[in-house]
């Protein structure tokens, strides 16, 4: 079954230096999808060191459990957020978009 429309939940705004945990989630897809994150559009890598356009971010992702975790939140981690669920069943489904503030 592919998946449905996948729902994110993005805080609003997000303290500087505290934690701050996104999640995706998706309960129609069978198997259950995995889930890929994007901020302004790019999609976030599982490690962000190795991109030079997130090393400065500090986060977690599982793509299994679609949370992205911030620990801590950096003023540069504001933007606009969404999520997709894929399962290889159909096509990948996208969430709407949210922002965060930093």
């Amino acid at each position: 079954v592919p998946p449905g429309k996948p729902l994110a939940h993005v805080p609003s705004s997000a303290t500087v230096g505290a934690r701050a945990v996104l999640r995706c989630s998706e309960d129609q897809g069978s198997p259950p999808p995995t889930f890929r994150w994007y901020k302004d559009g790019t999609e976030l890598p599982q490690d962000p060191k190795s991109s030079p356009a997130f090393r400065n971010s500090s986060y977690s992702l599982d793509p299994s459990t679609g949370e992205l975790v911030f620990e801590p939140v950096g003023g540069w981690d504001t933007g606009d957020y969404h999520c997709e669920a894929s399962n290889n069943v159909g096509t990948p489904q996208k969430s709407d978009v949210f922002r965060m503030e930093a």
